[in-house]
């Protein structure tokens, strides 16, 4: 075994946010109010009414795709861009997909609610007692496969680097090549479950990440928050422990509750002339840098521009059926009436309007007494993709950060 391999990924295959800054943005937005603690839907739709790509996975959200009947009947993505890489260093860019053998199913919102009442573990329990009856509960592994020469935005029409994008299938079509199966239930909650440490940091040979910057902070602050969480010797616990895996280089000596050998008698240094850092046996690729530019200015292609809503357009009018339009209308409707204020409810439905005029429409007409028109959220839709984009920050005028050399000297 080469080690444990965490991918993040969730049900839909985007995120809500590019910019890594703003990740935790994004979950803040979705907690409770902290004065009251409370539900807040105006932070959860402010946050989508300020940022318009956001709304490409807020549409995914809103539909009954944000309702799965339980695990079972679930796809997986991992959301992000990753690199595999062979013995002499040759790449592809990739995006995988999981889906769930036995297709998927969802709930309607008003299914979903009684159920939450019902059976609030109706996706844990359904799980546990499939695997329990010794049923299978698999997932068809797949991977889309972008050559680096074509992961150029101006030729593609979209960022293939952008988390809030996906990659069109009609251009890069799903192959498959393996299976994810669960047959086995934890024996221990706490030991399996809770100190359990993932990160996208924990790759293996052949896997790398990819210039998508949420990524890469990902796979330093998800490692980071475990060590606080669990400790800084989480890699001991067995849970985490890849089965009969030898550690390449592993340099952390110390600690509390370090309870191996601790290195023993080796180096608590390097290099030094005594071992080596890396395994004789393992090939060294030679990592390409994609991006050497250091720079305030975006990396995104698609920041400040109008074609932020082209796949979420893409979605709602073509893939999107009529019957899961009325649905994502009504889901939507039901919790922008609980917000309190005018002003958020008017930018969201403005965001939605450059997705598509019936989106938007939909739900205002669901609204409870709107305290403003439909031609108000028209006017106000007209620049709604440059809402909360810093313009000395966005790469105008034809500029291509991502993969270019400074002219001359260092950026600070």
């Amino acid at each position: 075994m080469e080690g444990n391999y965490d991918i993040v990924g969730l049900n839909f295959p985007i995120f809500f946010a590019r910019d890594p800054i703003q990740g935790p943005d994004v979950i803040r937005s979705q907690y409770r109010n902290p004065k009251n603690f409370l539900l807040d839907f105006d932070a959860l739709f402010d946050l989508l009414a300020n940022t318009p790509e956001a709304n490409h996975a807020g549409l995914m959200f809103f539909s009954d795709h944000g309702t799965p009947v339980g695990w079972r009947y679930n796809n997986g993505y991992g959301c992000h861009t990753f690199k595999w890489v062979n013995k002499e260093g040759k790449f592809v860019y990739i995006k995988y997909h999981f889906l769930a053998k036995h297709g998927t199913k969802q709930f309607t919102d008003e299914e979903a609610v009684r159920m939450c009442g019902q059976d609030p573990d109706y996706s844990k329990r359904d799980l546990w007692d499939t695997i329990e009856a010794g049923q299978e509960v698999e997932w068809t592994a797949y991977v889309q496969v972008m050559q680096p020469e074509q992961a150029d935005p101006e030729l593609l029409g979209f960022d293939p680097f952008d988390v809030t994008k996906v990659w069109p299938r009609q251009q890069f079509p799903i192959r498959e090549f393996g299976r994810l199966v669960l047959n086995k239930n934890p024996e221990n909650f706490t030991r399996d479950v809770e100190q359990a440490a993932f990160s996208p940091g924990s790759m293996v040979p052949g896997i790398e990440d990819s210039p998508d910057p949420l990524l890469q902070f990902r796979m330093f602050f998800y490692r980071d928050a475990q060590y606080h969480r669990i400790g800084v010797n989480l890699h001991q616990i067995p849970v985490n422990c890849p089965f009969m895996a030898k550690s390449y280089a592993s340099l952390n000596f110390d600690g509390p509750m370090r309870a191996d050998a601790n290195h023993a008698g080796n180096k608590q240094y390097a290099p030094n002339s005594f071992s080596n850092k890396f395994r004789p046996d393992t090939a060294e690729a030679p990592y390409k840098v994609h991006d050497s530019v250091m720079s305030r200015k975006s990396h995104f292609w698609h920041e400040g521009k109008s074609n932020e809503y082209d796949q979420a357009t893409e979605l709602w009018t073509r893939v999107m059926n009529s019957n899961e339009r009325m649905n994502t209308c009504k889901n939507t409707a039901k919790y922008l009436n609980l917000v309190k204020y005018p002003e958020i409810q008017k930018k969201y439905l403005a965001q939605l309007y450059r997705i598509s005029p019936d989106y938007s429409e939909g739900v205002f007409q669901l609204l409870d007494a709107p305290e403003f028109s439909m031609d108000q959220i028209v006017e106000l839709s007209v620049d709604a993709h440059t809402w909360y984009k810093e313009k000395k920050f966005q790469p105008l005028g034809g500029e291509k950060l991502t993969g270019l050399y400074p002219p001359g000297g260092s950026y600070y």
